[in-house]
């Protein structure tokens, strides 16, 4: 468990990756076995890849789940390119995991762990946790794996189940979580560039302004009181007046 932390000297910024970091959050058991500190912080980098080897969601604090669900929703389901996927006897025939099945109404959740040779589901894994009060689907696809490949096409199908089955209500939060946050990065760049667009057009009507002035041999310091006071009520007539062209 150390790997998933870091520990950061007090008073100096952390630099040992670039992806943002939550603080730790992990729960008291977790924290006692890692020697945790006050100063430590998740390293999402160190995450495991394989489902087998991940840690529970619900190992990890309130307020840090979604960014490790982030994280593992913009990795993507587990798929090993190129594994040669081992045999087992299954009666008098040898069975194994189908890579066929990583396309197709699977593709977005069904994973593979080279570890234990077993079958999993991201989405369950993500979010089963908080749903399990409301019906439970069991720990096959989610904490030990599932590796029945003689009746692995009728499993599938059975965690998926109807419309109300605990999978679906998984996916769909899976993929909220998803839209929200590209929705947030959207609307962020949005509204980067149009900040952007008004400062522009607030610094050059503010330098029109002040070549106007100067053309005319007015001057921003060094000046008595009266003609301070006209300078400026002609510059924020002229400011007003910029500002309405601006609008138009």
């Amino acid at each position: 468990m150390d790997k998933f932390l870091i520990k950061l000297n007090v008073g100096q910024p952390s630099s040992s990756f670039s992806r943002p970091s939550a603080s730790s959050q992990i729960n008291p058991e977790i924290q006692r076995e890692t020697h945790s500190s006050p100063h430590l912080e998740l390293n999402l980098e160190s995450l495991e890849v394989d489902p087998k080897e991940r840690l529970p969601i619900s190992s990890y604090g309130p307020n840090i789940r979604d960014e490790v669900r982030r994280y593992y929703i913009q990795m993507g389901p587990c798929k090993p390119i190129g594994h040669v996927f081992p045999k087992t006897k299954f009666g008098n025939k040898m069975r194994q995991f189908c890579p066929t099945w990583f396309k197709g109404p699977y593709s977005q959740r069904l994973e593979y762990s080279i570890k234990a040779d077993a079958a999993f589901c991201l989405c369950c894994y993500l979010f089963k946790n908080e749903l399990e009060s409301r019906g439970n689907g069991g720990d096959a696809f989610t904490k030990d794996g599932f590796r029945g490949w003689n009746k692995a096409v009728e499993r599938l199908k059975a965690h998926v189940g109807d419309v109300n089955n605990i999978y679906h209500k998984c996916f769909n939060r899976m993929h909220d979580l998803k839209n929200q946050r590209q929705s947030i990065l959207s609307s962020f760049d949005k509204q980067s560039e149009k900040v952007k667009s008004d400062y522009r057009m607030r610094l050059k009507a503010s330098i029109d302004v002040a070549r106007f002035l100067l053309r005319w041999d007015f001057h921003f310091v060094d000046m008595m009181k009266v003609k301070i006071l006209n300078i400026k009520a002609l510059f924020l007539n002229f400011w007003n007046g910029m500002a309405i062209c601006i609008r138009m």
